[in-house]
């Protein structure tokens, strides 16, 4: 798979020495990312809090697209397949206010609108939402919905595009207690050998390993 890991398998400690600090945080996922953005790397799109972005993947363009700084707001992509076989792929990160909520969908509606000649709506395209969960007193350890808002409105969203529906993938997150260097990135990584390889990296650096077969 010609993806880069960008995974950590062992979170740094923070020290007293701050040029460990550094080192540390760019190790990060988002700021390995980042640093390959500023050093001129055109294969990566960034989209940062209260945007969205979109962007054809293709072998020897783009292909990754990835949000950070992920809190208490929702990260939604939609990966949709082109006309030429190629995915595209819609990003968006706002934050979890009701009026966030109908922004967010409103901007991956005119991305997707924007593209919608060149796609196969045939297909049902993959969603992916890495929004926060809740823990409750009973299950502390076990995570769950606050609102199903945002699920909602880019389901109904969406089937104004594509009548065979959309295969989704929830992915909730904690927001409390999180160690020193915790990644709080949304990455989307396709595979340069065959862009319907995808891994996806959610809040916390869970990997999850995508056959989009559209």
């Amino acid at each position: 798979m010609s993806i880069t890991n960008l995974t950590r398998k062992v979170l740094p400690q923070f020290s007293s020495k701050a040029a460990d600090n550094l080192a540390a945080m760019n190790k990060m996922p988002e700021f390995r990312l980042q640093n390959a953005i500023n050093a001129g790397d055109k294969s990566i799109v960034h989209v940062g809090m209260n945007e969205a972005a979109a962007a054809k993947i293709t072998p020897d363009g783009i292909n990754t697209i990835y949000t950070d700084a992920l809190a208490t707001c929702n990260a939604v992509a939609v990966i949709a397949r082109a006309k030429d076989g190629y995915p595209v792929a819609v990003l968006s990160h706002y934050t979890s206010l009701p009026l966030s909520v109908s922004e967010q969908v409103k901007a991956l509606e005119k991305h997707i609108k924007g593209y919608e000649p060149a796609l196969d709506t045939n297909t049902a395209p993959k969603v992916f939402f890495n929004i926060r969960g809740y823990s409750t007193t009973q299950n502390p350890d076990e995570l769950i919905f606050g609102s199903a808002q945002i699920l909602n409105c880019v389901r109904r969203m969406l089937g104004k595009f594509f009548p065979k529906g959309i295969d989704e993938k929830v992915v909730l997150y904690k927001n409390n207690k999180r160690p020193a260097y915790f990644s709080s990135a949304n990455i989307y990584q396709f595979d340069t050998a065959d862009t319907n390889k995808l891994k996806v990296t959610t809040v916390g650096e869970n990997e999850h390993f995508i056959d989009l077969k559209f």
